[in-house]
């Protein structure tokens, strides 16, 4: 039985084998292959249907990142990061510091000229907000240091 396959091209990925499971998930079987899969390698590979290229903190060896080859890019086949530009028409216009200046916008409107008050225990996620609505409303926040218990010793 003639079976149909999607490619995932690792390029430096970590979540490469659970994208391989989810797509298998649907019925549809795939693998991974480096991000140096020839055109001829990937046009002998039986019933492939496209390929997802999979990037990510590890798309960077010797300073170069990793990319497919444009051979490989140019085999009419569907790539998925296509789906979104080409399809969708979408546009490269989000980024962390556009989304941390719309949540600091939000925030302005959200408490206007009020105070805020936060309870911060020092980890990670009241520290966060804490420096987001500073950034944000400045003097009108007050912060009060909770010790809720699980602090290290000499923490707090």
């Amino acid at each position: 039985m003639k079976q149909d396959m999607i490619v995932i091209l690792d390029l430096g990925g970590e979540q490469s084998a659970q994208i391989a499971r989810e797509v298998r998930a649907l019925g549809v079987y795939s693998e991974i292959h480096p991000n140096d899969l020839t055109a001829q390698q990937l046009a002998a590979l039986p019933g492939v249907r496209g390929f997802i290229l999979n990037g990510g903190p590890n798309n960077v060896v010797d300073g170069a990142a990793l990319e497919p080859s444009e051979a490989v890019l140019q085999s009419g086949l569907p790539v998925l990061r296509a789906f979104v530009f080409d399809t969708c028409k979408a546009e490269a216009n989000w980024n962390m510091k556009n989304f941390i200046a719309d949540q600091i916008e939000l925030v302005r409107r959200q408490v206007g000229d009020k105070k805020v008050l936060l309870a911060l225990s020092g980890g990670v996620d009241s520290s966060v907000v804490a420096a987001l609505l500073l950034r944000a409303i400045g003097d009108q926040l007050t912060c009060v240091h909770v010790n809720h218990g699980l602090l290290r010793k000499g923490e707090p």
